[in-house]
């Protein structure tokens, strides 16, 4: 899937002359963005890393719910009802069949953590590399690094995005009894409730968007750094959160997906929704990649 997109030798924005000057030439990247997206078969970046994104997703998240049931066995239930939460539409409840039974798995619930850990590292780093090559493509810079050399690299990111998402399951789940124990401790019960209720969003888009920029730094070094990558970070959260909208309300009101899948009408929902994601991650990568490109008729 070779990329017609190059970016500056440099990698850095171009300078523009004033803020209309500065502007104006982020309108003309954010109107070549799409065109780039078509031309560069972005969609087809996507689908491969939708493959890898499930087989990393799913481990994770068993993982996740059968540590948490070791931690606090009745926070699982909310786990999992947040977590689905999330999911558009018949994959809410797809999502939730495999995460329940790892709940009843007592037994073998260390060989499950083991298994789904190794699992959820290897896909992952399989992940980051199609991830890698897409931004190398997208920049139009050939990755030059060895294998060898990269791997390293590779694991340890995936080891890395894989606990900030422990971490957004568990700043979810447990820092709520968290809160309310220290209001009762402070005499603050019902505000330290409503004060989490309120901040633990924000938490979570914190994480997300630290997700994100880890996602971006697997580029070209032209392209690294939170100044070059946090545009098109923050195009990739709102696409993210408009198409998951968007796509929910087409699933549950307009969608024939159960009509024609039957049963599986949720994983397909949610392989659907998982593709939008990568979309979105790819769609700002490339604003990143526009913005580094001199305006159209400027030098």
């Amino acid at each position: 899937m070779p990329s017609k997109t190059t970016a500056t030798a440099a990698g850095r924005v171009p300078r523009q002359a004033g803020p209309t000057g500065r502007a104006a030439h982020w309108r003309s990247a954010l109107c070549r963005t799409p065109v780039s997206i078509w031309k560069d078969d972005l969609s087809d970046w996507a689908a491969a890393l939708t493959y890898y994104a499930i087989l990393a997703l799913l481990p994770a998240l068993l993982v996740t719910v059968a540590l948490i049931g070791l931690a606090n066995p009745r926070a699982t239930d909310t786990l999992i009802t947040d977590i689905t939460a999330f999911a558009p539409a018949e994959s809410g409840a797809a999502l939730r069949q495999p995460l329940e039974a790892a709940t009843h798995e007592r037994g073998a619930v260390w060989l499950l953590i083991a298994t789904g850990t190794v699992s959820a590292v290897w896909s992952a780093s399989s992940y980051l590399a199609v991830f890698r090559r897409a931004l190398h493509a997208q920049h139009g810079v050939r990755d030059r690094r060895p294998a060898l050399r990269k791997a390293h690299i590779i694991v340890a990111t995936a080891v890395g995005l894989l606990l900030l998402l422990m971490t957004s399951a568990f700043a979810l789940v447990l820092t709520g009894p968290l809160a309310r124990w220290l209001g009762h401790r402070l005499g603050l019960a019902h505000a330290s409730e409503t004060l989490w209720a309120v901040l633990k969003w924000p938490v979570l888009v914190f994480l997300v968007a630290c997700l994100i920029m880890v996602l971006f730094r697997t580029g070209p070094a032209s392209a690294r750094g939170l100044r070059r990558g946090l545009p098109g970070g923050v195009l990739a959260a709102f696409l993210w959160l408009v198409a998951s909208a968007g796509f929910a309300l087409y699933a549950t009101h307009i969608g024939s997906y159960s009509r024609l899948y039957g049963s599986l009408a949720g994983l397909v929902v949610f392989l659907i929704w998982v593709w939008f994601t990568n979309l979105a991650l790819l769609a700002g990568a490339q604003f990143n990649v526009e913005l580094a490109r001199p305006t159209p008729g400027r030098s």
